[in-house]
């Protein structure tokens, strides 16, 4: 492998540190679905209290964020006077009563909550087997109406929570972990090995990730795009170019992987689509990641009332770095427009 080519083999993976679950896969049996609240929602809520901490909470919430399907809430929470046996996570099982109105809308009108919690929730068999009780606690009340994806590896709910089966979420947990060992490699520039930890990553972790996106395009028959509408998944890529190229499916992977929200996830696909000589995707990928290093620097822009030096510290250095890549990304974008328009 070429010392050239390992940059952007990285970049293809470092959304895989984003793992994200897709959006809600309603049922497709009822077109009300959207309005209609969900016969049950679990909330769960990671102890940040630095005693946790010290645990290893924020590697939990991180992973929590990452791997929770929709319908399953992850939230930073409060100490619960369970200190030394952390990481603790609190469960909540919020089951709404559902009654139709005359009027046909149907509303909750009871809700009842029971609450756990769960001590040492570390590491990754740890995590997806906290999922996975939460996986059979929606289905136990939804088994008349879960459907299973096409590919037989996602499964949707009655309550719109959809979820990969077990052993696909094991893989895509494999995927995150891989990922974090290649960073760490990387930090101490053992390239090689990062590179081949990254290619370890993908190879584990994009079908569960590619599964749920799949099932959801079958059940809306659309593709996922951004809230502006300027949708990613089809800038001038198809799916059968994207099959035949290696660098840019995987490419395409890392943005779904971060919900299109990561802009380095995006640069790599446009210097994918640079080193395929696609100007266009190109462009349109440079112009999703300057629409997000803007996102970021006008968050890391808002006051941070209450935080500690170092996270004010952070905010400013990702606030410094989201600016330049806009300002150097700007100028290849009025190139590539200059050229389109001949």
């Amino acid at each position: 492998m070429k010392t050239t080519a390992w940059p952007t083999a990285i970049l293809v993976v470092i959304a895989i540190n984003d793992f994200t679950f897709v959006d809600a896969l309603s049922s497709s049996s009822s077109s009300s679905s959207s309005s209609c609240p969900p016969p049950q929602r679990i909330v769960l809520r990671v102890c940040t209290s630095p005693g946790c901490k010290d645990d290893g909470a924020q590697s939990t919430l991180d992973r929590l964020l990452a791997f929770a399907p929709h319908g399953v809430d992850v939230v930073g929470g409060g100490c619960v006077s369970l200190c030394g046996s952390g990481p603790v996570v609190e469960v909540d099982v919020v089951k709404n009563n559902l009654e139709s109105r005359n009027d046909g809308v149907v509303v909750a009108s009871k809700t009842t909550t029971t609450t756990t919690k769960r001590r040492r929730v570390k590491g990754g068999e740890a995590i997806a087997s906290l999922l996975n009780e939460c996986v059979a606690t929606t289905t136990t009340t939804t088994t008349t109406s879960a459907q299973v994806g096409a590919d037989g590896d996602v499964v949707v709910a009655r309550s719109g929570t959809s979820f990969l089966k077990p052993h696909m979420l094991d893989r895509l947990t494999r995927g995150y972990e891989l990922s974090i060992e290649a960073d760490m490699a990387y930090a101490s520039k053992d390239y090689e090995l990062a590179v081949d930890l990254y290619a370890d990553a993908i190879e584990s972790g994009r079908k569960p990730a590619l599964s749920l996106q799949e099932a959801r395009e079958e059940v809306y028959g659309v593709v996922t795009s951004s809230d502006d509408g300027d949708a990613v998944v089809d800038r001038g890529v198809s799916p059968g170019t994207a099959m035949a190229h290696g660098a840019r499916r995987d490419a395409f992977a890392a943005t779904i992987f971060s919900r299109n929200t990561d802009p380095d996830a995006h640069e790599c696909l446009a210097m994918v689509c640079r080193a395929s000589d696609d100007a266009l995707g190109e462009l349109q990928g440079l112009k999703s990641a300057v629409r997000e290093h803007d996102r970021v620097e006008r968050e890391c822009s808002s006051p941070m009332p209450g935080s500690d030096a170092p996270a004010r510290a952070d905010a400013a250095r990702r606030r410094s770095h989201a600016a330049a890549r806009k300002r150097e990304l700007g100028f290849r974008i009025v190139t590539l427009e200059k050229m389109l328009r001949g």
